[in-house]
């Protein structure tokens, strides 16, 4: 009876955390993918047959790829991993490090597939936008990602006040306990929500509504190094 406690305890971990997860942001990935090539096509990049520049979506796709592939190195071979108590900090330096090399990635790209100057569609007419206008646009979406990654787990793990407020307030019973934990969740969703609001409307500003697909492809660009930390509690703990 308690290896199949085991053999359920482990299946249920790597489904619902590792392939519940991962094909769930793999569909916002892919639609956010099509809606930029979508708008990409109807502008002067389609016009014009600039096969490159139309593709910018999945080179920012391809970056974020290689980029996680080399920020896997810093924990296995850079700064190798010896002690348990080091675990913890890594992951985090894992985000960092994928943001920081995503940024100069995206910079180099957008540079060499994009043309200096192009125009995009914006209800009913041409918005002129610049190279580095969109370099922005996926910057603000790649750089809120890490905000909104770090602000989650502040209010999610055990080492910082938010949940040991909650474990407290556990002391003088299960109402005190409910209201305590809600009211912890509504005050948890600011900094994101303003993190999404200022990420959409300076990515709308720079490049209509592809500034805006393009800026969602950013903060997913980084989601490989996400789901190989994401994938370690399970793993550990089978």
């Amino acid at each position: 009876l308690l290896c199949i406690q085991v053999i359920a305890d482990n299946v249920g971990d790597n489904v619902g955390d590792i392939a519940g997860m991962g094909s769930d942001l793999f569909g916002s990935y892919a639609e956010a993918s099509c809606a930029a090539l979508v708008v990409a096509s109807i502008s002067s990049f389609g016009i014009n047959h600039e096969f490159t520049a139309m593709l910018f979506p999945l080179i920012i796709s391809s970056v974020g790829l290689l980029v996680c592939l080399l920020t896997t190195l810093f924990a296995t071979d850079f700064f190798e991993i010896k002690l348990v108590k080091e675990i913890e900090p890594a992951l985090k330096k894992q985000l960092v490090i994928s943001t920081v090399l995503m940024t100069v990635g995206i910079a180099i790209v957008s540079w060499i597939a994009l043309p200096s100057t192009f125009t995009i569609f914006n209800f009913g007419e041409q918005k002129v936008v610049k190279n580095w206008q969109l370099f922005l646009c996926v910057s603000v979406g790649l750089w809120a990602g890490l905000i909104i990654g770090f602000v989650t787990e502040y209010y999610t793990s055990n080492a910082y006040s938010p949940v040991q407020d909650v474990a407290d307030s556990c002391r003088t019973g299960a109402a005190t306990n409910v209201i305590f934990g809600l009211a912890l969740g509504y005050k948890s969703v600011i900094i994101p929500i303003f993190a999404i609001a200022i990420s959409i409307f300076v990515s709308f500003s720079f490049a209509a509504m592809y500034g805006v697909a393009v800026a969602a492809l950013g903060m997913l660009s980084t989601i490989a190094t996400g789901l190989a930390i994401d994938a370690y509690g399970p793993i550990s703990d089978n």
